[in-house]
């Protein structure tokens, strides 16, 4: 069963938002299509969770966690956490290197916030492989037609998307494999609509990152509460509800045109994987610079000055053009042009502090523009549609331009299976370079048969025992 809303105000049959989302939480099939889908998707999340849960801002918020007997495991120690310290942790790891996918149709990462949750809260022993992918593609589902519904409105109002839908997200994927009753689950959205949260103006600091574990949690939370007996609103999301107060006013009850299910999310579109460990703003720029480098040969000592013309609307999350710090320089459009042609490549080495703080790359950063189309703002998917030009200026002859159009790791341009591969390799390795390589492709191989595994407990257990450093 597919659920599809309609007539402004109410969904098909007169219900209400929080009752079409719950009907397709607790109700909706997986199909075997949308399972399959999800495979790479979780292998991909699940590999950057890895490598982020060793960085300093991680390990930073591990040791203000009280460790719990037997809790949920960490990845990383030897240590356990409660089920919402643990989803705290496993989401900031999730995202702090922002290497994890995104769905431009909401402007979100739609995986890291669903499936840490769910990585917290499943009974592993007791939670078959496909259990786990059928609640994440449910998850994902109603972070991502949530966000569609609201429209590029609550990006462009400040708020980080990631962490407000993916708390509902969460909530709904949680309650899905817990196996929530309607009214229960429809109680767990209402919580979970109180409790998301997240604002555009902390990227570029440790807060990103935490805004996806904090969704993680509260999301989990918000299913456990409902479990438990905590009641919310009958509606908490249509007339001055979740959609009012996260549009600005502009969105009041679901809008017609868009369907939970009718395709999942996960198919169609599908999401757009990265090959780049910034933000997804940024990649069609590093597409072209380094395209340009490779064309022409042309280093940082040979260009005079570089302008990178994108559409309106996709600076919005640039907000660091002249970073002091890795962190900033994942939202900064000059370092992925300075850096891209002084070392050749952008990946991981790229957006450490020292490789930010270089004075080769610092003194060229204003020698790069950057210039927004005079249109009208894009929105959502538009802006990923859009063309991105970054143009070359040598000191000596005549300037060079590329364009890039498709989104770099979208279904226009996907990750191939050899890139799939040595992205968890290299993420897995980050994690513990002194992991055996061959036990980390044999890993890999495992969960692309995940569907089928029944219980998932032994394969997150090797997981561990491979990224575990002694």
């Amino acid at each position: 069963m597919s659920i599809a809303v309609a007539a402004p105000g109410t969904a098909r049959n007169g219900l209400s938002t929080t009752e079409v989302l719950t009907t397709f939480a607790v109700e909706a099939p997986v199909d075997d299509r949308a399972v399959s889908a999800a495979v790479p998707v979780v292998l991909d999340t699940l590999a950057v969770t890895m490598a982020g849960g060793v960085e300093p801002p991680v390990q930073a918020l591990a040791g203000t966690l009280e460790p719990q007997a037997g809790g949920v495991p960490s990845f990383w120690s030897d240590q356990a956490y409660r089920q919402d310290d643990a989803a705290l942790l496993i989401g900031m790891a999730s995202h702090v290197l922002d290497y994890d996918d995104v769905s431009v149709i909401a402007m979100c990462h739609p995986s890291v916030p669903v499936l840490s949750a769910l990585l917290a809260t499943a009974d592993r022993r007791n939670t078959s492989g496909r259990e786990l992918l059928e609640a994440f593609a449910v998850g994902t589902e109603v972070l991502i037609r949530l966000g569609q519904a609201m429209g590029f409105r609550h990006y462009g109002l400040g708020f980080h998307a990631t962490a407000t839908l993916g708390t509902v997200g969460a909530a709904a994927a949680c309650a899905r494999l817990l196996k929530l009753d309607r009214r229960q689950t429809g109680h767990a959205l209402a919580i979970a609509a109180s409790m998301a949260s997240g604002l555009r103006a902390n990227f570029g600091s440790m807060v990103k990152s935490l805004h996806v574990g904090i969704a993680a949690a509260n999301g989990q939370k918000a299913a456990r509460l409902a479990a438990g007996g905590i009641e919310g609103a009958a509606d908490a999301f249509d007339g001055e509800g979740f959609l009012n107060a996260f549009s600005g006013g502009t969105v009041t009850s679901w809008p017609e045109e868009v369907g939970l299910g009718t395709p999942f999310a996960i198919l169609q579109p599908g999401f757009e994987q990265k090959r780049y460990p910034c933000c997804y703003m940024l990649h069609k720029i590093i597409e072209a610079t380094l395209a340009l480098k490779r064309e022409t040969g042309l280093g940082l000592d040979d260009v005079a000055s570089a302008t990178v013309d994108m559409p309106n609307g996709a600076t919005k999350p640039l907000i660091h053009p002249y970073p002091r710090s890795g962190m900033n320089a994942l939202f900064s459009a000059p370092h992925a042009v300075v850096a891209g042609l002084s070392d050749g490549r952008i990946d991981l080495r790229s957006f450490t502090d020292d490789a930010v703080a270089r004075p080769g790359i610092q003194g060229r950063l204003n020698d790069v523009a950057v210039v927004e189309d005079t249109a009208a703002a894009k929105q959502g998917a538009e802006v990923g549609a859009a063309p991105v030009t970054v143009t070359l200026r040598p000191r000596s002859g005549a300037a060079v331009s590329r364009t890039v159009t498709a989104l770099p790791g979208s279904p226009q341009d996907p990750i191939t299976p050899e890139q799939a591969l040595a992205k968890w390799t290299d993420c897995l390795l980050r994690a513990n370079p002194d992991a055996d390589p061959q036990a980390v492709g044999r890993l890999f191989d495992e969960g692309r048969d995940l569907a089928g595994a029944p219980e998932i407990a032994g394969w997150l257990g090797r997981m561990a025992e491979v990224a575990r450093r002694d």
